[in-house]
């Protein structure tokens, strides 16, 4: 993927991870709170765990499979969240994201993903988008509406080792995403 190291989309700049993230990333996903909304942040959340991580999206990055976002404040460039986009062999690319507790409810999450969407529509050969979220979180919910995408359908899998749960599947495609814009 030959994508940006940097987006500004205001409140927010986007920028790629660095190995000097991983205490501010331990501090966010070791709050239980973020980490029980997930799929993925193992819970509880050591250093070690948030090193792995970013290495990992450090390399997945370079093999262009994925690009992984730090968001940051616009103002001062402090670390609040994440947001990724993974390309799929089998045509399901998708979006992901996470923000910290302090910062949920002020337009985070919607700016970083608004901008990933129209990076993946306007550099990328992508047809359509998904992403996924828990039902008990309607906030993002609100995100992904926000940034024009519809729900598709509504899905239980286990999550997290326990019972099954309710998860909601929503997608925008290109036309929809260009008629949007005006792109």
């Amino acid at each position: 993927m030959s994508l940006p190291v940097r987006i500004t989309s205001h409140p927010v700049v986007l920028r790629t991870l660095a190995r000097s993230d991983a205490q501010r990333v331990t501090e966010l996903c070791g709050d239980w709170a973020v980490a029980q909304l997930t799929a993925l942040i193992p819970h509880p959340y050591l250093s070690a765990m948030a090193e792995a991580w970013i290495a990992e999206c450090i390399k997945a990055d370079a093999a262009g499979a994925t690009r992984t976002y730090a968001i940051t404040r616009a103002g001062d460039r402090l670390l609040v969240g994440a947001v990724g986009l993974t390309r799929s062999a089998e045509a399901i690319d998708s979006l992901g994201y996470w923000v910290g507790r302090p910062y949920w409810g002020l337009g985070y999450a919607t700016a970083a993903a608004r901008a990933v969407i129209a990076l993946a529509f306007s550099h990328l050969d992508i047809e359509a988008l998904h992403a996924i979220h828990l039902a008990r979180n309607p906030a993002s919910g609100r995100v992904m509406a926000k940034c024009g995408m519809s729900e598709l359908r509504r899905e239980t899998n286990p999550h997290r080792g326990g019972p099954a749960e309710e998860f909601l599947v929503w997608s925008i495609g290109r036309d929809a995403w260009e008629r949007a814009t005006g792109a």
